[in-house]
């Protein structure tokens, strides 16, 4: 039998430096919650820290955040929790389908991230990781993305290959695009 639990999303952000991750974990240590899931990145000098954690029962909202009040001050961050309801802890079941990761490297311009995501919604991928990053001078700026999606059994992955390819073109970018099986990872 499983013991029960509290889950909280915890939300991280402020002037990147060294050691922030160690605080925040050693806060979480203290406090003794685990943490389940994270996910943290830095966006120009700003640190931004997605984490999934659970308690005890005995765990309220307040005392998360109570937990956090030294980091805040020393740190000068934002630390924000939301309490999960245990339904929506898990990803609802689903036909996994196949994992698709996709490589983009080319010129900045806008607009990329949004034709992108648009094709893969109007196939009905569901996007579960994206990450960009620009780099170079502002007279050349190279522009990367990685994401990584669920596509469905039914949707014909050569077809949405293909439209990758056209709208790489159409946009001056290189796209590489990737299909696992789920189960076989």
């Amino acid at each position: 039998m499983d013991t029960p639990k509290n889950y909280f999303l915890v939300f991280v952000l402020g002037t990147d430096e060294v050691g922030i991750v160690k605080d925040i974990t050693r806060a979480l240590y203290e406090m003794g919650a685990n943490i389940n899931d994270s996910s943290h990145t830095i966006i120009g000098n700003q640190f931004a820290m997605l984490l999934l954690i659970s308690t005890t029962p005995a765990f309220t909202l307040e005392k998360i955040n109570t937990g956090f009040d030294e980091i805040r001050e020393k740190r000068k961050l934002t630390v924000h929790a939301h309490k999960v309801k245990n339904d929506d802890m898990r990803r609802k079941p689903s036909d996994p389908g196949q994992l698709c990761v996709i490589h983009l490297y080319g010129a900045d311009k806008p607009g990329i991230v949004y034709q992108v995501t648009n094709l893969l919604a109007t196939n009905n991928v569901n996007i579960t990781d994206l990450s960009t990053r620009r780099f170079g001078s502002e007279s050349n700026p190279i522009y990367i993305m990685y994401l990584e999606a669920e596509v469905p059994n039914e949707i014909d992955t050569k077809k949405l290959g293909d439209e990758l390819s056209k709208l790489a073109s159409n946009l001056g970018v290189e796209i590489k695009y990737e299909l696992e099986e789920v189960a076989s990872l």
